[in-house]
């Protein structure tokens, strides 16, 4: 929800920088409009904390919201259309040359839609008083819509057991290799780890910090995690109790104390590359093979070494996939031996499902660990695994924290992923061009809006988010738990609605702003209205599609041609 009132809110921003000519009298609704939605901004952490603690008033009151963001939208797009086709053909260019006020056919129309809405917004600002929603500062909402997160993320240093590692014995030599060869590297030298959550980034620093930090004369590894204070991070590099430290005193006390030594720094989870900038100049470069080493979610994090490339981990094979997963499942040592031949094909169905990625291995091995070894067992986890159900909801959640970490406008890309269908090859261009014509990427007067979606494709592109193959053309993919945590966040907002088979039409939907057929009997048509925004097909024939067209066209009363 916070994204989608961000999203909002950066759109009227933009009508009210770039459309003041156009805007005239109703400048005004906008900006009051904005201002309201910035303050129920925040509120909305605390709504969606009480909503999941099952409040029905919450729920209602974000449900509320969401509409009249999407009407906010709709209008703001509306106006969009007016203004597109107002300022084109001979009238518009002899007004401008005559130097005519040019008037809007629509403003009209959004001067009384935005009164409309103003009366609404003005009815759940109002609510939210009686449903005992707060208004947290922007610091407060942040820890508290991490605080469940924070126990997860102290289990990281536990002791690893590598026997019950699998896959990463060539990325821990590689690894290895570049922390210990002061002969070709004397510099200090800034090994960054990248990959997607639950890729084992944390396990393998690890590992590679228990076996090399012999060679090194003062060694650490820190969790720096999303939300860090530059001097606390300083502060336990000295082994300093805790208290309230100065910056500009702890820099150089650290500097002056590494001074000459050997060192080996890891810091682990890096979100901002603000972090390395501060840092490196507390960290001398005593030429005498000295270490750091970063991982992060983000390409964008790792430092500019044209000799030392971010090291990208990559997701597991079947083979070693299904190794992980059994030696999870079944707990011994021998899990080859142990498991029955009639288990081995759900196995290795279930392990496929985790689609190479090590967390979700991990999370399905430790439910099958508490099911007796049996094929109908098995059987019925495979037929009834939820990612989103108690049992993978701490999967889910620390990939959901790549998705909280994006800007409002990626977030919004990133959820109209969730249209393709599973395993779905998609056209780079094409979807960057899908992108523009959804008006759901933001304006920049210094790029084409093509250039800008591209670079929003880029950035999920580095942040792990989406993979992209260069087989015959630009081909973007995204993981199957990623395109998971998408539709559950794209249709939690009703930013989507997905037929994905034939029984869907009988589940009720709201009239759905976007629509991904992939699997539909006629009935669907009833689901489409005049507020919906898109309609995407796949695996559909041509006579069924064009059928389906002509329908909604003569339903709607709409021309044929």
């Amino acid at each position: 929800m916070e994204s989608l009132v961000n999203f909002v809110v950066g759109k009227l921003g933009d009508m009210i920088v770039k459309e003041v000519q156009f805007l005239g009298g109703v400048g005004h609704q906008v900006e009051w409009v904005q201002t309201e939605l910035k303050r129920i901004q925040c509120c909305l952490i605390d709504a969606d904390t009480k909503r999941r603690k099952g409040d029905e008033r919450a729920e209602n009151w974000l449900n509320e919201l969401r509409d009249v963001a999407y009407r906010i939208e709709d209008a703001i797009d509306t106006f969009y259309v007016e203004i597109e086709e107002h300022s084109s053909g001979f009238l518009h260019k002899f007004r401008k040359l005559c130097h005519k006020p040019m008037k809007v056919p629509g403003l009209h129309n959004l001067g009384k839609e935005l009164d409309k809405i103003r009366d609404v917004l003005d009815g759940i600002s109002k609510s939210r008083v009686d449903y005992g929603i707060e208004a947290l500062p922007q610091d407060t909402r942040r820890v508290r819509s991490q605080a469940d997160e924070l126990p997860m993320r102290a289990k990281a240093y536990l002791d690893v057991d590598e026997t019950q590692i699998v896959g990463l014995d060539a990325d821990k030599n590689n690894i290895l290799s570049l922390l210990l060869n002061s002969v070709e590297t004397p510099r200090r030298a800034v090994i960054t780890i990248v990959g997607p959550g639950g890729l084992r980034k944390t396990t393998l620093a690890r590992m590679v910090y228990e076996r090399a930090k012999a060679n090194f004369d003062y060694h650490i590894m820190l969790s720096v995690s999303e939300q860090y204070n530059l001097a606390d991070v300083v502060r336990r590099m000295l082994n300093e109790p805790p208290q309230q430290v100065d910056l500009e005193s702890i820099m150089p006390k650290l500097k002056s104390y590494l001074h000459g030594k050997r060192y080996l720094i890891i810091l682990d989870d890096v979100w901002e590359v603000s972090l390395w900038e501060d840092l490196q100049f507390a960290l001398p470069n005593n030429e005498n093979g000295s270490r750091v080493m970063i991982t992060s979610r983000s390409i964008d994090v790792a430092p500019v070494d044209p000799k030392i490339p971010p090291y990208k981990l990559n997701f597991l094979n079947d083979k070693d996939s299904l190794t992980l997963l059994l030696k999870t499942a079944l707990s011994c040592q021998e899990f080859d031996k142990k498991c029955p031949n009639e288990l081995l094909e759900l196995a290795d169905a279930l392990a496929k499902k985790c689609k190479g990625l090590p967390l979700a291995l991990n999370v399905l091995g430790g439910i099958l660990s508490k099911k007796d070894p049996t094929y109908h067992a098995w059987k019925d986890v495979l037929n009834t695994m939820d990612w989103y159900s108690k049992k993978g909801e701490n999967c889910m959640n620390i990939l959901a924290m790549s998705y909280e970490d994006m800007p409002y406008y990626l977030k919004s890309c990133f959820l109209h992923l969730a249209c393709f269908p599973e395993d779905y090859e998609i056209e780079y261009y094409c979807l960057i061009r899908m992108w523009v014509a959804e008006r759901i990427i933001p304006q920049n007067n210094k790029k084409t809006m093509e250039e800008t979606a591209e670079d929003c494709l880029q950035q999920l592109i580095q942040r792990n988010m989406v993979q992209l193959s260069y087989n015959y053309s630009k081909i973007c993919r995204v993981h199957d738990l990623l395109r998971d945590l998408a539709i559950h966040e794209a249709e939690k907002i009703n930013f989507v609605t997905i037929f994905r088979n034939p029984q869907d039409v009988n589940h009720p939907h709201r009239v759905a702003r976007r629509v991904s057929f992939q699997s539909f009997g006629d009935e669907v048509i009833k689901h489409i209205g005049p507020k919906t925004r898109s309609l995407l097909y796949f695996n559909v024939t041509k006579r069924r599609s064009s059928y389906l067209f002509r329908s909604y066209l003569n339903e709607l009363n709409f021309p044929r041609n």
